[in-house]
């Protein structure tokens, strides 16, 4: 399989992530320091800042340093496809994205751990205690499969701007967890909701299309290759 990721995008994060997490450490220890001067209104402020720039940087270190990262994971779990598959991260039009030699894959990634359910499209994930410690910056839930539909909207959007008949292009959806620590219970979801280790066996014995013709794929290449270009470059 072919990898292309945004590695700039990635170095960018990570050292935003480390230093807003630093910078709202180092705030908030100035707001102690500045509070046995009787100067409270200074402090409080700088509390404030201080946990918003911690916070800040608890969410982009839990996306783009904490392992196992999305790209990484994806990595991983399609270990052993051939060269026809190529797997975009972080790079138009979303953010993980497989080119297939029958269509295009979208993945949205979810890092969430423990208990995970959905029951008549509606998700649920029970509190624990144990998140006031390790939980901080997490991302919520939310609704992966409406996030999911709205991917595959952008790539659809995205390859009629591109190329003539696009709706004959298949695009489908999987939402992977990565966290091995997740327990998924779906009931009957719209599109395929899988742990990352299981992702590849599944896609595998899912139902395949009919494969695209050369000429198409090679134009859908070109035009995920351009985009990719284009945003690195930036």
């Amino acid at each position: 399989m072919r990898l292309t990721s945004n590695d700039k995008l990635i170095e960018r994060q990570t050292k935003l992530a480390r230093y807003a997490t630093f910078g709202g450490l180092a705030v908030l220890l100035a707001s102690l320091v500045i509070s046995f001067s009787n100067n409270y209104a200074l402090s409080y402020i700088s509390l404030f800042v201080g946990f918003i720039l911690a916070y800040i940087g608890s969410l982009l270190a839990n996306k783009w340093i904490k392992e196992p990262r999305a790209d990484r994971a994806l990595e991983k779990a399609l270990k052993g496809f051939d060269n026809k598959h190529h797997l975009y991260n972080y790079l138009p039009p979303v953010s993980h994205l497989l080119l297939t030699p029958t269509g295009i894959l979208v993945f949205k990634v979810k890092a969430h751990d423990g208990a995970i359910a959905c029951q008549d499209g509606k998700w649920r994930r029970p509190w624990q205690w144990s998140r006031l410690i390790g939980g901080m910056g997490q991302e919520p839930l939310g609704d992966p499969i409406a996030e999911m539909n709205a991917e595959i909207a952008t790539v659809r959007k995205f390859l009629a701007d591109k190329i003539e008949n696009a709706a004959l292009v298949p695009v489908d959806g999987y939402v992977v967890f990565t966290d091995p620590r997740a327990q998924l219970a779906v009931d009957d979801p719209a599109l395929p909701v899988v742990k990352a280790d299981d992702l590849k066996d599944t896609l595998r014995k899912s139902r395949r299309g009919a494969v695209l013709p050369p000429k198409t794929q090679d134009h859908l290449e070109k035009i995920l290759s351009q985009a990719a270009d284009a945003k690195t470059a930036q």
